[in-house]
């Protein structure tokens, strides 16, 4: 089993880098292979531009998106880790989905809509947020949160989907960020051998 790891937080340190130290470690320990994308350490051009848009017509890629999909198509497990921004996710991961998860190689129409191409696959969708998970219910935003990209992404190209938000993690307590941490290992450890395997 191989795993692709998409990470979308600058800097070092942060509560999502604590959340991609235990997913690694997790990945370690049920001797998974695996590579992370740490997108603002690649300095990962997320821009769909013009000459994207040809290739993607023409059936080929940039180079750097080349990579990338090889990676994705070679991974029975995806992790994407990232904080929420606007109630969306970083501009960086965004454009990532843009130039990545493209036409033909993530989906196709056909007519009755579209389809996936990355089917008999799992992903795990970790995130993070300054509100409250009473706030956002409130507010209906974690629906938004999770339909951009479990939902309208991920589960639409074909991915069995996990996903858990970690609410208002400036304001909890030590204690509550390690019984969140905990939950991560649990997740990461829930994920079962792709069928052949």
């Amino acid at each position: 089993m191989k795993a692709c790891i998409v990470f979308a937080h600058e800097g070092k340190e942060s509560f999502c880098h604590a959340i991609l130290d235990r997913v690694t470690r997790s990945l370690q320990q049920q001797q998974i292979d695996f590579e992370v994308r740490d997108l603002y350490q690649m300095k990962f051009q997320p821009v769909f531009d013009a000459a994207d848009m040809q290739k993607v017509a023409n059936g080929s890629a940039s180079q750097d998106v080349a990579t990338e999909q090889e990676l994705i198509s070679d991974a029975d497990l995806l992790v994407m880790i990232y904080p929420v921004w606007w109630w969306s996710p970083p501009a960086i991961l965004k454009g990532y989905i843009d130039r990545v998860f493209t036409n033909n190689f993530a989906f196709r129409y056909d007519p009755n809509g579209p389809v996936g191409l990355l089917s008999n696959k799992q992903a795990i969708v970790f995130t993070t947020t300054r509100e409250s998970e009473a706030e956002m219910q409130t507010s209906g935003f974690d629906a938004v949160v999770k339909k951009q990209i479990v939902d309208g992404t991920l589960a639409m190209i074909g991915y069995d989907v996990t996903y858990r938000n970690f609410a208002a993690v400036p304001y909890v307590d030590n204690a509550a960020r390690e019984q969140m941490l905990a939950e991560v290992e649990k997740i990461a450890a829930s994920e079962r051998q792709p069928l052949g395997v």
